[in-house]
C-alpha cells in the first residue's frame, strides 16, 4: 500500500492519492524473485501514484528508509528524508555531501540538521531541493506530513479489514 499527500507551503492538504493494499501471489513471488519489492514499489505503487494525481509540487519528500526506492514521480525528483542529531562541531555550513546523492543540511542556522538521499546525482539539481526544503521549513515541520500519511494508510487498511 502507498500514499502521497501533496501540500501547500504550510502543510495544507491540497491532495491525497493511495493505492489499495498490493498482495503478490506465490506465482509473482516465484516470477519477479529478489526484485518482487522494487517492481510492486517502483512500478505499482509509486509510477501508478504518480500518474494519478493533478497537483505537482516542485520536489517530493519520502521518508529515508526509502532511499533504495527513489526515482522520479510525475517528472519531479523524491528526496528521501530523516532527522540527523550531530554536533554542530562536526559540519561545516549547511550543505554537507556524504557521498555521491546523499547529504546532511541544517535547516535553519543552529537549527535541526535533516540527513538527505537525492534521486538525482545532479549537484544543481540537489542544491535546488536543498533550498527548497530551506523555504518551506520556515512554515512548516516538513517531516510532519509523513507521518500523516502513514497514519491515514493505516487507518484505511483498518476500514478495508473491517469492510
Amino acid at each position: 500500500m502507498g500514499g502521497i499527500l501533496i501540500t501547500n507551503q504550510i502543510g495544507v492538504p491540497l491532495e491525497f492519492k493511495y493505492t489499495e493494499p498490493v498482495t503478490a501471489t506465490k506465482l509473482h513471488k516465484i516470477l519477479y524473485g529478489n526484485v518482487l519489492e522494487k517492481y510492486l514499489r517502483e512500478t505499482v505503487i509509486r509510477d501508478r501514484l504518480g500518474r494519478e494525481i493533478r497537483t505537482l509540487p516542485n520536489f517530493f519528500i519520502t521518508g529515508y528508509s526509502e532511499k533504495e526506492f527513489l526515482g522520479p514521480v510525475a517528472d519531479r525528483e523524491i528526496v528521501a528524508i530523516q532527522k540527523y542529531s550531530l554536533p554542530p562541531s562536526d559540519i561545516s555550513g549547511t550543505f554537507n555531501r556524504i557521498r555521491d546523492r546523499e547529504a546532511i543540511i541544517e535547516l535553519e542556522e543552529d537549527s535541526e540538521y535533516l540527513r538527505l538521499a537525492f534521486s538525482t546525482a545532479d549537484e544543481t539539481v540537489q542544491l535546488n531541493i536543498v533550498a527548497w526544503l530551506q523555504e518551506i521549513a520556515r512554515t512548516m515541520d516538513i517531516l510532519e506530513p509523513l507521518d500523516r500519511i502513514t497514519a491515514a494508510l493505516q487507518s484505511l487498511c483498518g476500514e478495508a479489514k473491517r469492510g
